[in-house]
């Protein structure tokens, strides 16, 4: 669930769907809400409702897969964006903090949103040191990949990137052996299944850790359960805080 602060006249705009909803008042602990959607969208009230129309709303189910990816990625990058915003903060690095918030804002803004996203508790930042473990993030959207490089650098990590699979080979082909590849699933020239594959088939590539970290299920991406390449699925919107941790779980495990 994704929870937002509003004052009276704010808005909240899900542009994908043409709907748009306002916080008319707040009095006496109750709030009086308008709601602006296109006349074939049901709005229903809870309480005069079947309760299974709210276990599962009518049309989530039928959205194209195209535009579940689409959603799924723009809160991705929202999320990244606002954790590493706190972590910067927290290491007191304040002109890279700024540059962060202007992204959120901007990420926002494409979202048609305004969350006032309440702060987690993170591990404590430790900044990468030249011999700390090697991540290699492999991803096609620029910001998406540079944003969790910085916060997995600020959680003890060295960073390599790469924009798709072909270019995260020759990485593997021409460097020093990373401790975990973090990889998308969709990406153009070279996928991650196919990406994957080359790497599982390389003896000298044995037992590298592979994290997905992608808008589409396993079986979106042509996974099956006999599939053993991929040691841990994360779905977007990602929680960079859980990954951190699955990656020092996995080290040590």
């Amino acid at each position: 669930m994704l929870v937002l602060s509003r004052r009276e006249e704010q808005k909240i705009c899900f542009p994908e769907f043409g709907i748009t909803v306002q916080i008319l008042r707040v009095n006496s602990g109750r709030v009086r809400v308008g709601v602006d959607a296109p006349s074939e969208v049901r709005i229903l009230r809870e309480e005069v409702a079947d309760p299974s129309e709210f276990r599962k709303p009518p049309g989530v189910g039928r959205l194209p897969k195209l535009l579940r990816h689409q959603v799924r990625n723009e809160l991705n990058r929202l999320s990244v964006a606002v954790h590493l915003f706190n972590a910067e903060n927290k290491a007191g690095q304040v002109e890279d903090a700024e540059k962060t918030f202007a992204s959120i804002t901007q990420l926002m803004d494409q979202l048609g949103k305004n969350p006032a996203l309440s702060s987690e508790t993170l591990p404590a930042t430790q900044p990468s040191q030249p011999d700390a473990p090697v991540a290699l993030i492999v991803d096609d959207d620029d910001n998406e990949r540079e944003m969790l490089a910085g916060f997995l650098r600020l959680h003890g990590y060295q960073t390599e990137t790469a924009s798709d699979g072909q270019e995260a080979i020759e990485y593997l082909q021409s460097n020093p052996r990373p401790a975990i590849v973090l990889a998308d699933m969709g990406m153009p020239r070279c996928d991650g299944k196919t990406m994957v594959r080359r790497i599982r088939e390389n003896p000298a590539l044995d037992g590298l850790r592979i994290f997905a970290i992608s808008g589409s299920t396993p079986q979106e991406s042509q996974f099956t359960d006999s599939d053993e390449v991929i040691d841990s699925w994360f779905m977007k919107p990602l929680n960079p805080k859980s990954l951190v941790e699955a990656m020092a779980k996995s080290a040590v495990a």
